[in-house]
Parts: structure tokens; sequence; C-alpha cells
């Protein structure tokens, strides 16, 4: 991986070819959702606030993104301010390198550097091993309530995984039900 340049970017500093390539990272990332990242755009949901990007020579290999905000620990807790991690992809050329696990030591890094307590990330059960083996810890018999990105409220039965970040995950809210009042990113 010492072929390899990383980067943290502030979503305003992107410019439209710098989004064309993200585009074609994640619609080789996720290609059932391929249709999703045409014309450059680079977001499914809520557009990240900063991405965590490498790259091998000037073509992308790796992104995650990354937007802070906060979540309603449900029925009762308090607000809890998260990064929210999302649209992480890794080349499929590369899949079973070790570039996803520097991506997310690097997410992580970053979320060190915002001042941010906790990372959050939902996702499928078929990866939750990969964001466990990166150190995030999964929230048991908690689901996500989120805005899709057709713009519907819908209950994300989870995984739903946090990385303490700046606090412990003992200062984590108990919760039955996290409201994302937001896209997904």
């Amino acid at each position: 991986m010492t072929d390899l340049t990383w980067s943290v970017s502030w979503e305003t500093e992107l410019d439209d070819a710098a989004h064309g390539a993200l585009a074609a990272l994640l619609a080789r990332a996720y290609t059932a959702e391929a249709d999703r990242f045409t014309d450059g755009r680079s977001w499914v949901g809520a557009r990240p606030e900063l991405r965590v990007v490498a790259r091998a020579g000037e073509t992308p290999v790796a992104h995650a993104g990354v937007i802070r905000r906060f979540l309603r620990a449900l029925p009762d807790g308090p607000d809890v301010l998260v990064g929210d991690v999302g649209l992480v992809a890794v080349d499929p050329d590369r899949h079973g390198s070790g570039l996803g696990r520097e991506l997310m030591a690097r997410v992580v890094a970053t979320l060190v550097d915002l001042d941010i307590p906790f990372g959050f990330v939902s996702c499928g059960p078929d990866v939750e091993g990969f964001y466990r083996a990166a150190g995030w810890t999964r929230l048991p018999g908690v689901s996500v309530r989120l805005i899709d990105t057709h713009h519907r409220t819908r209950v994300d039965p989870g995984p739903a995984m946090v990385h303490a970040v700046g606090r412990p995950l003992s200062a984590w809210p108990a919760a039955t039900v996290l409201a994302r009042d937001g896209q997904l990113v």
C-alpha cells in the first residue's frame, strides 16, 4: 500500500473532476446501485461533509464520507453527537489487501481530529465483521429510524455500530431506537 496517497477533503474543496472520479469508484464498489452514481454524482443521500480518500496515482481506490450530526436516542435518551460514516468503499480489485482496514483507521483518526465523541455507521449484516475487525462495536437490539434516499421515513434494523472516539463507549446512551433525522450518508 506504499503506492497510495491519502487525503481528507472538505466537500467544498472537491471539483467536478474529483466528484467524477469518486463516482466511478463508488459505482464499482456498489454495483447494485451503480446507476445512482451517474453524471459525476459521488453521493446517494446526504452529501458528506468531508471525505477520506486513498488514491493510486490520480485514481481513487478507497473512500469514506463523514458528516457530523446528532442522533436522538429513543425512547427518552439524550441526543448524541456522532461522526456519521457512509459510502465506505474499496475498489473491488483491492479487496483483501488491508486497504479497508487502513481506510477505517484513517476515518477514526479524522473523527478524533474533528473532536467527535463517537463514530457511527449503520451497515448490512454481510459487512458487520469488517467493521468489528476495525474496532467498531455493534449496538445490540438497536434499530435506526432514518430518511431514505426517496425521502421516506423507514426503520433500518441494523446492525448499528459505534466507535468510541472522544468518549468511552460507556457514555453511549441507552436506546432501542436511534433517530437519524437526516438522510443516509
